[in-house]
């Protein structure tokens, strides 16, 4: 993470919660703690996101939005 980039920090809900348990099994690095009522993780948004990313892709997920 460069020093520019902030750490993760979102507020805690369900889907969340599970999207960023199964990045953390899928991507080695990434940890994610839960604080309070917020996921705060070692990585910045942007590195998360690509994690993120990379995770959807390879459990083949989809998000639809209506």
């Amino acid at each position: 993470m460069s020093k520019s980039d902030k750490p993760f920090e979102a507020e805690k809900t369900f889907g969340m919660g599970v999207l960023l348990k199964l990045t953390k099994k899928s991507v080695n690095g990434v940890e994610i703690c839960s604080e309070g009522d917020k996921f705060t993780s070692n990585m910045s948004l942007t590195e998360l996101s690509d994690a993120v990313d990379s995770t959807l892709k390879a459990h083949n997920i989809r998000l639809k939005v209506k």
